[in-house]
Parts: C-alpha cells; sequence; structure tokens
C-alpha cells in the first residue's frame, strides 16, 4: 500500500498515552546496539500503511487507510504510541520494536492495550515490563499455567535482594526474610488443603 498523506499539521496536543518504550537493561546478553531513530521501520510494515511524514521526512504517522482521522500508532522514536489496542497495530509495533532490538520493552497505558502488548510478544520472542499477566493472558498467549509456587518463590527472592539493599542489619534481614519464607509455606499449604478439598468434593 506504501504510499503518503499530505499532513494537515501535527497537533497532538498530549497525544496518546498507550506507548511502548526499550527497557534498560544490564543483562549482557541482550543487544548493545538499539535504534531510537524515528522511521527506523521495516519495509514491510511501510509498505501496509498510508504515512504522514515528519518534517525531516521520516515515517511518523502511519493510517489504516485514507479515510482514518487518527492514526494507527504513531512512531516517535524513543517510543511507539497507539490511542487504542488494536491487534493488527499492535503487532506491527512490536515488530518495529524486535527491528530496532529493543529484546526488552516497557509498556504503559491502559490495561487492554498493556494486555495485547504483552501476549502478542510472547509470540515475537520480547520480554515486557510494565504488565503482569494472569492465567487468561497466558491461556491467549499459548503458554502453560504457571507453578503458583514458583511465581512465590521467585517474587520473594526479589523481595529479599530489595530488603539485603536496604536493611545494613544481617540480624534483622535473617528474621525478616524468615517471616517472609514462613507466610509463604502457609500459603502453599492452605492452597495444598483446599486443592485436596474441591477434588474430595468432585469424588
Amino acid at each position: 500500500m506504501s504510499a503518503e498523506r499530505t499532513s494537515a499539521g501535527s497537533g497532538r496536543g498530549d497525544g496518546p498515552t498507550n506507548r511502548i518504550t526499550p527497557q534498560r537493561s544490564e543483562r549482557a546478553d541482550l543487544p548493545a546496539s538499539r535504534s531510537l531513530a524515528r522511521g527506523d521501520v521495516p519495509e514491510a510494515i511501510l509498505d501496509r500503511y498510508l504515512i504522514e511524514r515528519d518534517r525531516k521526512g521520516r515515517p511518523e504517522r502511519f493510517f489504516r487507510d485514507h479515510r482514518s482521522e487518527d492514526p494507527h500508532f504513531q512512531d516517535r522514536g524513543r517510543a511507539l504510541v497507539a490511542a487504542h489496542a488494536y491487534p493488527d497495530a499492535v503487532v506491527d509495533m512490536l515488530k518495529i520494536a524486535r527491528h530496532r532490538n529493543w529484546s526488552q520493552v516497557r509498556v504503559a497505558g491502559d490495561d487492554a492495550f498493556k494486555r495485547e502488548v504483552w501476549i502478542q510478544a510472547q509470540a515475537l520472542g520480547l520480554e515486557v515490563k510494565g504488565y503482569r499477566p494472569r492465567e487468561r493472558d497466558r491461556e491467549a498467549a499459548g503458554l502453560p499455567p504457571q507453578d503458583r509456587r514458583e511465581v512465590g518463590r521467585q517474587r520473594l527472592d526479589q523481595a529479599a535482594a530489595i530488603v539485603r539493599g536496604l536493611i545494613p542489619d544481617a540480624e534483622v534481614q535473617a528474621r525478616l526474610l524468615a517471616h517472609a519464607w514462613s507466610r509463604l509455606r502457609e500459603g502453599e499449604q492452605r492452597r495444598d488443603l483446599d486443592t485436596r478439598r474441591d477434588r474430595a468434593r468432585e469424588r
């Protein structure tokens, strides 16, 4: 479809709040070079949209067709933004992110947009920060159910790292972490008991 629209001015105001940005990471296995250049977009995506360009001639606003008043999404270089959580727009935004070596992205905006980004990102191999998926999100992405015990232990490990960073006293650290582990085990025992009761009722 590759074509141009004549921009009637770029009166964005505050613009859409739904956005995808590259997530900073200290991981050594992630690409060091990440593009933040507006218009750095795969050719196949450019061919699917009507494009409005910025004053430097770079693709900026991507329209589904000539009747659309608002762009499907916008490229702001350091952020890809959209007003709505259209699945096809989200997929193309994530493909641009992957093209730019944004292996980890941060999502912000309304829950529907964040959920759609997380689900679509699983198929593209991108890690998403800013949204905590629910079981139905994992199911929608074709992923197996998550082990609740493993999730609890991961969160406790994260909390332990924070405690060690904030509290220098080793004795206080140990006391807090012991209490947290105790609460985790109690929760696991309650869930096991509830599961056995549910199975007993089904017999």
